[in-house]
């Protein structure tokens, strides 16, 4: 009896580990589905046409706010364009009339809900059903853009085409060369600048600091000289010219004298002029200012 009372008890231990194990898996697997089982909340229904790629476990948000799930989805065999989908709510939430259910379609990933309020004075009870809509967004865009890039298809086929004739133009190359030349040449003229700016500019500064500092000592010696005597001297010298000028003028003097009285003027030319010929006429006759003999008295007297 007590052998069929442990084993009893064993067997009961396992189930219960068993049940256990399994609300376990199942917790988990809504925590990583998003649902929260313990969270109150209340049922709302929402019609569409079409739900896109709208699951169960889908997430519902209000301006990027997650405020719950889709816990259901229900498809009306006798209207094919009638789709409902129960949406698992927080219970603070409220919602006025003309509140609607957008899907947002992504181009990558699953859909989701996102309610749009309305401004309606009284509020939509839980059980009652909502208006859908479909929001491709970036799916619309890119469909409405898709005829435009067919369309430029064959102009970018002509483009590519011009590109590549225009690249095998062996004038292409040849202007790449010349290029990489100019650059190479650029570079061996920045080496030049930058050793001239390395010896060449230091030198001449050098030699700017010393022509700066003979400046200096110009100006310092400069300084010291005294104008005001300096001045005194040139005015006293113009003073002294002037004077002579005007004793000049009067005829005062020797100098004065010359050049004022014309008939000394004409006496001193007349008297040159007479030196003048002696002297030519004492060149040409000399033996007629001159005698000379060898005898003596004699020949003076003859």
């Amino acid at each position: 009896m007590e052998k069929k009372k442990s084993t009893f008890t064993r067997e009961l231990w396992i189930g219960v580990l068993g049940i256990i194990a399994i609300l376990i898996i199942y917790l988990l697997i809504n925590f990583f589905k998003g649902i929260n089982i313990f969270s109150t909340g209340e049922k709302y229904y929402v019609k569409f046409s079409n739900i896109g790629e709208i699951v169960n476990t889908s997430p519902v948000f209000i301006n990027g706010y997650k405020v719950g799930h889709v816990s259901n989805v229900i498809y009306n065999f006798n209207n094919p364009d009638e789709v409902y989908v129960e949406m698992h709510l927080d219970n603070q939430l409220q919602m006025p009339v003309g509140s609607v259910a957008l899907i947002n379609t992504k181009l990558l990933g699953s859909s989701t809900i996102s309610l749009a309020l309305g401004n309606g004075d009284t509020m939509i009870q839980p059980g009652d059903t909502l208006e859908g809509r479909m929001n491709t967004g970036a799916m619309d865009e890119a469909g409405e853009m898709l005829p435009k890039i067919t369309a430029m298809l064959p102009k970018l086929d002509s483009i590519l085409v011009s590109l590549n004739s225009t690249l095998a133009n062996p004038a292409i190359n040849k202007s790449v060369n010349n290029i990489e030349t100019l650059t190479a040449e650029l570079n061996n003229t920045a080496a030049l600048l930058n050793s001239v700016l390395e010896k060449d500019i230091p030198v001449a500064a050098d030699k700017l600091i010393k022509i700066e500092d003979d400046l200096l000592k110009m100006s310092a010696q400069l300084s010291e000289v005294d104008y005001n005597k300096l001045i005194g001297s040139l005015e006293a010298s113009l003073n002294n010219i002037q004077e002579i000028t005007t004793a000049l003028n009067n005829g005062e003097g020797t100098a004065g004298m010359l050049l004022k009285d014309e008939a000394l003027y004409n006496k001193l030319n007349n008297t040159t002029e007479a030196a003048t010929l002696l002297l030519e006429d004492l060149k040409q006759n000399p033996k007629r200012y001159v005698h000379f003999s060898v005898f003596g008295k004699k020949d003076k007297e003859k």
